[in-house]
């Protein structure tokens, strides 16, 4: 499919985005609350961080893009 240039970008920053809020998700420490970034554990995930950083994400692929392609097409 071809889509266009501006939902290719969108779609590309919010891998960047995900991939990001789960490298911060993973090298989350709670001793200190700092982020530590030679540590990258896949074993120690904290999910309520990757969840709350991909938030944004989430909602413009659910409820913006949607509500602007039905807005579109009346």
């Amino acid at each position: 499919m071809n889509f266009s240039l501006k939902t290719r970008i969108s779609f590309y920053t919010s891998l960047l985005w995900l991939f990001f809020s789960f490298f911060i998700a993973t090298t989350y420490s709670k001793l200190n609350g700092e982020i530590i970034v030679s540590w990258f554990d896949f074993y120690n995930v904290y999910w309520n961080i990757f969840y709350l950083l991909s938030v944004p994400v989430w909602i413009y692929w659910i409820v913006i893009r949607p509500y602007n392609w039905i807005k579109k097409k009346k």
